[in-house]
């Protein structure tokens, strides 16, 4: 056979071709996507060319990375009949993630939740977010390639499978969730958006883009387990709404979903009066970090700032800590105030810097409104005349004062406990940013893709799910990915090497799995034989 270049089955789904001087090639479609204008666009890798007869695709090596590594000997025989097998598929992926699934609850909770049919549905939509994204429009294909003994959902079926999921239906499986997790210690609360370009989603609404876009959102709040670095609870509501306003509405939550004796981790952003009174009203314990330009901290800061450079003081990371109990945003509380010292000097030079720049402005210009005046009065005096002629002079005082607050930060709690006790437990507040990111750049649910409320609010519930799988994989493998300068992308496409031959009688074969799958099968806690199993019980 010596010469011959093997063929293999042109993939049905997920491709486009084009031609290139005398040849064909054939390209993957790896994600689906709108430009800033909104035109429609896809990323793409080339995985070969079109034979002489134009029916069979002669594969490169990306081609065996999307679907699968043989021997050269195995696509000869693949070239020479297609009737020597049922399927091939490549399965390792949607089996690992499954499987992290399975042994957290989520399979069983799925299934009881929404019967055994639709909960299966769903459980694929899940596994295809994780291994390919947000868009759809490839999903057919996709099941029939890297799926077993799964439903067969299609672009439209998905779509219809969103829009069946009920606010109840949700609910009931949060319950269940939390019930599995049981709860202790502490919850990171943060919020993201998401925007789109849809007039036809209700909550869509212009606000505050944490991405910077000019497009309507939604916003979502999400609770985040502080040890299990796991998804907890989220709920959506209007992309107009400030997220301060909305924490006593995500709170309310609680109760329903049975969670309680926790504590929660805030972000600057929900210290106001209001929210704080409401945290000691509700007798609800947190920690949250506190803005530096309020009164409240600046007060704080000046109390304790001529004495907090003392070897008494100093915490272990090298940054100085003292607690100080007062009423503190409308409730007696514990500010714990920290300085450190490399920050305030960096500060210092940002401030100084601002300083020069607003000079500089300031002097390039012959005419000010008092509006635009307001801008400046942070550093200094200006005067502006009725003819809009001014006058300025730096206010010495108030930058020398904002300098002497340079590196100085603030957490305000309900809790007894140290500042070092403090400061670390805030700082796993990061647990649920990198949540964030995840569903965004992973998930690809920096855009939501969709056309109207119900299958809005069912393709966020599926990409919950996906989030939890792939967070879970990250705590198995992360240090594993960093040594090895591997991502996620890269563990889905190593796995998917993993292929499964039904034969005409229905028996399946395997090839034999590699040193590094088995290595990643190891520290996710999972062994060969599961495999097995999963392949023959499927």
């Amino acid at each position: 056979m010596s010469g011959i270049q093997p063929s293999v089955p042109l993939p049905e789904n997920g491709i486009t071709v084009r031609r290139s001087g005398k040849y064909l090639y054939v390209y993957k479609v790896t994600s689906v996507y709108r430009t800033e204008k909104g035109n429609p666009t896809n990323t793409r890798v080339s995985i070969g060319k079109l034979d002489d007869t134009g029916t069979r695709l002669i594969p490169n090596k990306s081609y065996w990375r999307f679907y699968g590594a043989v021997s050269e000997s195995d696509k000869v025989e693949i070239q020479k009949t297609d009737a020597q097998y049922e399927s091939i598929k490549s399965i390792g992926a949607t089996f690992l993630f499954r499987k992290i699934l399975g042994d957290l609850g989520i399979v069983e909770i799925l299934i009881k939740t929404f019967g055994a049919g639709r909960g299966e549905q769903i459980l694929t939509a899940v596994l295809y977010m994780i291994s390919q994204g947000n868009v759809f429009e490839l999903v057919k294909g996709w099941c029939e390639d890297f799926t077993l003994g799964t439903p067969l959902l299609t672009s439209s079926s998905a779509s219809g499978l969103f829009a069946s999921i009920t606010h109840g239906e949700r609910m009931a499986f949060f319950a269940e969730w939390v019930k599995k997790q049981s709860l202790q210690g502490y919850l990171a609360y943060d919020v993201t958006s998401y925007s789109t370009y849809s007039v036809g989603i209700d909550d869509a609404e212009f606000g505050y883009n944490r991405d910077r876009e000019s497009l309507a959102q939604i916003n979502m709040g999400c609770y985040m387990g502080h040890d299990s670095g796991l998804p907890v609870f989220y709920t959506t509501y209007p992309g107009s709404i400030v997220d301060k306003s909305h924490l006593p509405f995500m709170m309310a939550y609680n109760k329903e979903l049975g969670i309680t004796n926790v504590s929660f981790v805030l972000d600057r952003g929900f210290c106001t009066t209001a929210n704080v009174k409401f945290m000691h009203s509700s007798k609800l314990l947190y920690v949250c970090g506190a803005p530096t330009g309020n009164k409240a901290t600046v007060a704080a800061i000046k109390s304790v700032r001529d004495n907090i450079v003392s070897m008494e003081n100093v915490l272990h990371e090298g940054v100085y800590a003292c607690s100080v109990k007062d009423w503190f945003f409308g409730a007696v509380t514990n500010m714990h105030v920290y300085y450190d010292p490399v920050i305030a000097e960096a500060k210092r030079q940002d401030l100084y810097a601002a300083v020069r720049n607003e000079e500089k402005t300031l002097s390039s210009l012959d005419c000010l409104t008092e509006k635009e005046a307001k801008k400046f009065r942070h550093h200094f005096d200006v005067t502006v005349n009725k003819d809009k002629s001014f006058t300025y002079a730096k206010n010495m005082e108030k930058i020398d004062e904002l300098a002497k607050n340079c590196g100085f930060f603030c957490i305000i709690t309900n809790i007894e406990m140290d500042s070092a006790s403090a400061l670390q437990i805030y700082r796993r507040k990061d647990v649920i940013e990198k949540g964030f990111d995840e569903i965004k750049n992973y998930i690809e649910m920096k855009r939501l893709r969709t056309h109207n409320n119900k299958t809005t609010d069912g393709k966020m519930f599926c990409a919950f799910i996906a989030l939890i799988a792939a967070l879970k994989l990250t705590r198995f493998l992360g240090d594993y990915m960093k040594a090895k300068s591997v991502s996620k992308d890269g563990i889905v496409s190593e796995l998917n090497k993993i292929r499964i031959v039904t034969l005409p009688d229905g028996r399946r074969l395997m090839n034999p799995i590699t040193k590094t799958q088995r290595i990643i099968f190891e520290k996710c806690s999972v062994a060969e034989y599961d495999l097995h199993r999963y392949i023959n019980s499927a």
